[in-house]
């Protein structure tokens, strides 16, 4: 285990060689015949190592389902995709196969500023597919991402990174891509790069996905691996987006399909 200071908000293990294997991957296939170049920038130094946060209050979660009961779908909308249903206490969220016919599924409750998100995800098929989350969303100028206001959001892409919606959101699995990406909204800034930890799992398991937010330190852990990470100084980008917001489940078209079997939301310790 790495040793860190007694005051750090982290607990640190060591890469898990999987991280390692997927991590290697990503670094090294720009030297492949043939390869494309992998976007900037590069990792971050805390990829692959495993990671529990420590300033998290872990008993007294904001929100949490198993998705046990049909009727807490009442608590998600859908924009976009074919359908979402409730099923053998999984929740399934559909775009029905064509390129275009992508999703969001919200959940239509506020969340604080910082938090630890978790859930678990099987895909339909790990190597065809890109999902995304998004956290602390809210419109441009302050407002419920419901409001009227806004403009009207049919799953289309652009809808949610260069319109009226500000926020980040991480991809956390791109199938073909090899690469998990941070980016910052409005404008589709991308801010930072890791290993997809999911497309390289078991195709039946269920992998449990972490997203930690404190102020501008954002962490995307995979079955407790760091997958990517972004230190959001305020500056390059814009200011760091420290607002309450709304966390919405994106799948592109090509996703067809996906189960979650549960989602909890965690606040920071007082």
């Amino acid at each position: 285990m790495n040793s860190v200071p007694s005051h750090s908000i982290f607990r640190r293990e060591s890469p898990s060689r999987r991280a390692i294997a997927a991590l290697m991957v990503m670094v090294c296939a720009p030297l492949l015949p043939g390869a494309q170049k992998k976007p900037e920038p590069p990792p971050h130094a805390s990829v692959g190592q495993r990671f529990v946060p420590a300033d998290v209050d872990w008993d007294h979660p904001v929100y949490q389902t198993t998705f046990d009961d049909a009727a807490e779908l009442k608590n998600w909308r859908l924009e976009g995709g074919k359908r979402m249903s409730i099923a053998d206490g999984k929740l399934l969220l559909e775009s029905g196969g064509p390129a275009d016919n992508h999703l969001v599924c919200w959940l239509t409750k506020e969340m604080p500023a910082d938090f630890v998100l978790e859930f678990t995800v099987r895909p339909r098929d790990r190597g065809d597919g890109l999902n995304i989350v998004f956290f602390n969303t809210r419109g441009a100028h302050g407002e419920n991402i419901f409001a009227s206001s806004l403009n009207p959001r049919t799953g289309l892409f652009r809808q949610y990174h260069s319109s009226d919606l500000n926020g980040y959101h991480i991809s956390y699995w791109a199938g073909k891509r090899g690469t998990a990406n941070v980016r910052k909204n409005a404008g589709f800034n991308l801010v930072a790069t890791g290993p997809d930890m999911v497309s390289v799992a078991p195709a039946d398991a269920f992998q449990v996905i972490r997203v930690y937010k404190h102020g501008g330190i954002i962490r995307l852990m995979v079955d407790g691996a760091i997958s990517v990470a972004f230190d959001d100084d305020g500056k390059s980008y814009g200011p760091v987006w420290n607002h309450s917001g709304w966390i919405g489940l994106r799948q592109m078209g090509h996703t067809v399909r996906c189960e979650y079997d549960y989602l909890k939301v965690f606040p920071r310790k007082p």
